[in-house]
């Protein structure tokens, strides 16, 4: 990287981790700051995304904001840790997924609005792997920080951090949900937040300053990606200490230089440590210093202890405490029992195909017009739809006339990382199809959202968290589409042009 392009990016990314611009215009504010134009700030901010180097620029939340946040544990065969780290990687509610050094090796954070929720997830993970996972709750934090000086090997910050108890309203909640996936790098962000929730942009505006005076929001900027930036030695390190020493211990890691997170969890049968302490630095050597220092300091040297440093990220991005959760996804077609339809079902599939009937008693009018009743074309749908035969029952609408987008994307894998990309890939809610495809570019799928900067973020975030550039293809004139495939055999030929 170049000495001038170097500088300019930590200008970009150092002071803002907080204090980012409340204002409708905030990268006119950041140019003028380091006279530049918007538009040149926006196209940095761009690359960085896309480079790996920015996560998104948005809220940290509190930890007493709402929703549900969980560490999890993993004691995982080492031949079988990448199989395991894929399908823990794939559920949308795991935002961090590391291997350790140690034999319970694999540690992932699963997020969600509720404790059922996340307790759901955890129990999907238990059956889908056949292993256990310790469930470590946070009981007491006392210092969450991990915003980076990147001009240095290690932050450089200290002391306790403070927040606000009280949890998010429901009716603030939405705002949250945009707040956690990050702004979209456009002019005027803020504007189309307000155009999503419905609200005056002021409204806006006020509502992330307020959650910023009362400490419900951490911190509001950029949210940087560590590794990319240098910062690939990190160590958790946890000790076994008295219930009634730990709060004062817990306070004295807080207040060391170098120490980013410091909390109290829950023990279990077979984890008895209940005080963590991370330090991220540029090197193991510092790191090992750093965590010597912190011990001293805390009268931590005669507790029993372990250090583990992280080998490998299968996942990072942003939590999702007040994302509503996706729509359960559809397993993967090798994994699908293959169903041979009957001629009925297929005379079922393909009167639905050509549209179904807007009236009262739609299902009835279904069955009048095959002879069945209209509680067996219910029964018939309902037990199409558990096969997997129907991915789902509804309209198929034409996504840009509604304001939204459609973008196909590649990305070429290599084939030892494929099956683990594919998961992270899979995980995302706004990929609508993914196929394998005989070429170097060998993953294609599509991404559909709310919005073309939606669209543009998604990507953004799939290609953070894969660590490989996305190709995309967004589309730029349709000439025919038609996605009405008959399931009874056809005779003849049939054209049209169909819109989608």
């Amino acid at each position: 990287m170049h000495t001038a392009q170097h500088h300019l990016d930590l200008a970009l990314l150092n002071p803002w981790q907080r204090g980012f611009p409340l204002c409708r215009e905030p990268f006119a504010v950041i140019g003028e700051r380091l006279c530049m134009d918007a538009e040149d700030v926006l196209s940095r901010y761009q690359r960085l995304q896309r480079q790996g180097s920015l996560s998104r620029i948005g809220a940290v939340f509190a930890p007493g904001a709402g929703g549900t946040s969980l560490l999890a544990a993993m004691a995982v065969p080492p031949e079988r840790l990448e199989a395991v780290a894929a399908i823990v990687s794939s559920h949308a509610g795991v935002n961090h997924n590391y291997e350790r050094e140690h034999t319970t090796n694999l540690w992932f954070v699963a997020t969600g609005p509720d404790a059922a929720q996340v307790e759901e997830l955890l129990r999907g993970i238990e059956m889908d792997t056949g292993l256990p996972v310790q469930r470590l709750p946070m009981l007491r934090p006392y210092r969450i920080d991990t915003g980076f000086d990147l001009r240095a090997s290690q932050s450089p910050s200290s002391g306790a951090t403070h927040w606000a108890q009280t949890p998010l309203q429901a009716h603030d909640q939405p705002l949250a949900a945009l707040a956690e996936r990050g702004l979209p790098l456009v002019q005027r962000p803020y504007d189309h937040w307000a155009e999503q929730l419905q609200q005056p942009v002021e409204a806006v505006l006020h509502t992330l300053q307020r959650w910023l005076d009362e400490r419900t929001v951490s911190r509001f900027g950029v949210v940087v990606r560590h590794h990319e930036l240098g910062f690939t030695a990190n160590a958790m390190t946890v000790f076994d200490v008295p219930k009634g020493e730990v709060d004062a211990c817990g306070e004295a890691l807080a207040r060391v230089p170098g120490v980013t997170l410091a909390y109290q969890r829950a023990r279990t049968r077979d984890w008895p440590y209940n005080l963590y302490c991370m330090v991220h630095g540029r090197d193991r050597d510092s790191v090992r210093a750093t965590v010597a220092r912190a011990v001293a300091q805390a009268g931590l040297a005669d507790k029993p202890q372990a250090m583990l440093f992280s080998l490998r990220r299968f996942k990072q991005t942003g939590a999702r405490r007040f994302t509503p959760p996706a729509m359960p996804r559809t397993l993967p077609i090798h994994q699908k029992e293959r169903c041979m339809l009957t001629p009925e079902d297929a005379r079922l599939i393909d009167h639905l195909h050509g549209g179904f009937p807007l009236v009262d008693r739609p299902f009835a009018a279904v069955g009048e017009q095959l002879g069945w009743s209209e509680e067996r074309v219910i029964e018939r749908l309902h037990q199409l739809l558990a096969q997997g035969v129907l991915t789902r029952f509804g309209p198929l609408f034409q996504i840009e006339r509604a304001g939204g987008q459609f973008v196909l994307a590649a990305l070429a894998v290599p084939e030892e990382r494929f099956d683990v990309v594919n998961a992270v890939v899979n995980s995302f809610p706004e990929v609508a199809h993914n196929y394998r495809r005989t070429h170097r570019l060998n993953m294609w799928f599509v991404v559909a959202a709310e919005s073309p900067a939606l669209a543009q973020d998604a990507i953004a975030r799939i290609q953070d968290a894969v660590g490989l550039e996305v190709f995309a293809f967004p589309k730029e004139e349709e000439y025919f589409v038609e996605l009405r495939l008959p399931a009874l055999p056809q005779t003849g030929e049939r054209h049209g042009a169909g819109c989608l």
